[in-house]
Formats: structure tokens, C-alpha cells, sequence
């Protein structure tokens, strides 16, 4: 029964990461995941789930990167 629910919350988490990837949304998860494989070293941390999602939206509205109608 384990193994059902543990298969159920990564496939969810799957889908979340899908629909956050396709609406443009920053994804903790995935930051994460690509920090440990590629930054990781001792003593250097992960910016805070809060650090996050600030630094995202500020790379996304502060550098005029965003196309809209108006």
C-alpha cells in the first residue's frame, strides 16, 4: 500500500511541476533538484523556499523580459 501512495505523490509532484513549467511559475522543487546535482558543496546552502520565489519573480518582472498585450 506504500508503494501506491508513494507512486501517487511523485506522480503528482510530476504534474505540478508540469503545469508550474507551462504557466510560467517557479518551481522550489525542480530548483532544488538541479542545486544538488549541480552547486552542491559543504558549507554553501540552497536559497530558502521564501528566497525563491523572490529571486524568480524578480528575474522575471525586473528585467523587462515579460511580453504582454498591454
Amino acid at each position: 500500500m506504500r508503494k501506491k501512495w508513494r507512486a501517487i505523490r511523485k506522480s503528482l509532484r510530476r504534474v505540478s511541476s508540469a503545469i508550474k513549467t507551462i504557466f510560467g511559475m517557479p518551481d522550489y522543487d525542480r530548483y532544488l533538484q538541479h542545486w544538488y546535482i549541480t552547486h552542491a558543496s559543504p558549507g554553501v546552502f540552497p536559497m530558502t523556499e521564501r528566497e525563491y520565489y523572490i529571486y524568480a519573480l524578480r528575474e522575471r518582472y525586473e528585467k523587462g523580459g515579460v511580453t504582454r498585450c498591454c
